[in-house]
């Protein structure tokens, strides 16, 4: 089978990539290596995999039709599972027009591209946070149609242009709205590896006032077992949530990275907008369709990562400021 990863250089398209290869899947990798966080980042991320024989790049930007379709039109593609998009909650409040460009106009021309060219499968990465100020657990049923900012919402525009393509199109459409994934090559602006890093090399880590205090943390590799299931067996169309189904807190998560390292992070104040209060999953519907099994717990996910961190290279280890900002 041959699998189009759109965002293949970014945390969970490359762990993606590299999951489908060992598995022996052929996988067309499509990435811009746009600048939201250190290219030189992304690089690292493909570099265990770049040369494999079945592995094919392109540095193509998805909102670029003409260069997105010469990708359709050299490959004949079996599924796609489309991660690329711009992220982060609080940048999208900076500058919307740009999500609006990347992650809705981006979604809209694989969706095209994929029913012109005969694809059936699509499988599309969403995000809790389209819940908004829902109450959790959250399940699928629940009001998407309020989210605190334009990430999610640019998210939910994408859910609901896909629907309108599996309706018109017959193209078989599975979202999936992950819950804080967890694992190697985890974005440097994210909380674990900051944790992380302020342990290992003294830097300060910084509690943001009114932000969530409650998260629901989920092992990457059991995301990557769901998305398996789904290439192996397409939805017809279904929205599915891929979490924990526990929350955890801030200080939870600060006490277990200060245990799996043995050193104590050093706390400051500060305020962000945009947040969720406390989000966690009813993921219920995820070990019904798809046997998903998070059966990872907090400690060892963290250790997980830790352990992998620990063997990558001195640059990589201790960043840049700018990395924990």
């Amino acid at each position: 089978m041959k699998v189009m990863v759109t965002g293949c250089a970014g945390f969970i398209g490359a762990n993606l990539t590299e999951y489908l290869l060992d598995k022996g899947y052929e996988v067309v990798g499509v990435d811009n290596f746009n600048d939201y966080y250190d290219p030189k980042i992304k690089e690292f991320n493909i570099s265990e995999f770049k040369d494999n024989p079945r592995f094919r790049l392109y540095r193509t930007d998805i909102t670029n039709r003409d260069e997105l379709e010469k990708v359709f039109q050299k490959n004949k593609i079996d599924a796609i599972v489309h991660f690329a998009a711009q992220s982060g909650v609080t940048l999208s409040l900076k500058i919307p027009a740009l999500y609006v460009k990347d992650n809705v106009d981006g979604t809209h021309n694989l969706a095209e591209f994929a029913s012109k060219h005969g694809v059936k499968n699509f499988i599309f990465a969403s995000t809790c946070s389209i819940y908004g100020s829902s109450k959790p657990p959250c399940d699928e049923t629940m009001d998407s149609d309020h989210p605190l900012s334009i990430y999610p919402a640019s998210k939910k525009a994408g859910e609901v242009i896909l629907y309108t393509y599996h309706e018109n199109y017959d193209l078989q459409v599975t979202i999936f709205r992950f819950f804080n994934p967890l694992g190697p090559r985890l974005r440097p602006d994210m909380a674990v590896p900051k944790l992380v890093r302020a342990a290992e090399y003294g830097y300060p880590f910084t509690l943001y006032q009114g932000t969530g205090s409650e998260r629901d943390y989920t092992y990457i590799g059991n995301m990557l077992d769901a998305i398996e299931a789904v290439l192996k067996n397409p939805q017809k169309y279904e929205i599915i949530n891929l979490g924990n189904d526990k929350p955890i807190s801030l200080q939870n998560l600060i006490d277990s990275v200060e245990k799996a390292t043995k050193k104590k992070i050093k706390l400051v104040k500060g305020y962000r907008l945009g947040q969720m209060s406390v989000i966690f999953s009813d993921s219920s519907k995820a070990k019904k369709l798809v046997g998903f099994n998070p059966s990872v717990t907090l400690d060892q996910m963290i250790e997980k990562y830790y352990e992998w961190f620990k063997k990558q290279p001195e640059w990589y280890k201790k960043g840049e400021e700018s990395w924990m900002a």
